[in-house]
């Protein structure tokens, strides 16, 4: 399973179960997201067809099985933890951006245009060179592993 980055709760009874921060009341039930200027996010338990269709994190492209932030209006899943993501973030001591710039990039991480699934994601992009590009998913893993 993908773990997000961020402050979580964790189980003291050992059983493993985690929830962020962003997912546990009192949370914002609705949030605007800049790089999706015209959607307006409401928070789910899940996402609607969930169990059904097959539903992707419109931010990092891997697989949303829970609570989501939906957009009704663009048909649009980003996980909490996404929704909280900070526009800035040092990853392996580079400066990186935000942004949402199309396929056209190749990520440094795992050398792909394309997200996971053949998804088109966010990216982090280097404000040293303005070249290097990581997609999310690969960013938080570098994080994660740096953490």
């Amino acid at each position: 399973m993908f773990v997000g980055l961020g402050p979580r709760y964790r189980c003291k009874k050992g059983c493993n179960f985690q929830v962020h921060e962003c997912c546990v009341p009192p949370r914002p039930d609705s949030v605007a997201v800049p790089l999706f200027r015209d959607c307006r996010f409401k928070f789910l338990d899940l996402s609607p067809g969930a169990g059904v269709d097959h539903r992707f994190c419109d931010a990092c492209g891997t697989d949303v099985a829970g609570r989501v932030y939906h957009c009704f209006h663009c048909d649009r899943d980003m996980h909490p933890s996404c929704a909280c993501m900070k526009d800035d973030e040092v990853i392996g001591g580079v400066k990186y951006r935000l942004r949402d710039e199309g396929k056209k990039w190749e990520c440094v991480m795992c050398k792909m245009r394309l997200g996971l699934e053949g998804k088109r994601t966010w990216w982090y992009v280097s404000e040293e060179d303005g070249e290097s590009r990581l997609h999310v998913h690969c960013a938080i893993k570098l994080l994660l592993r740096d953490a």
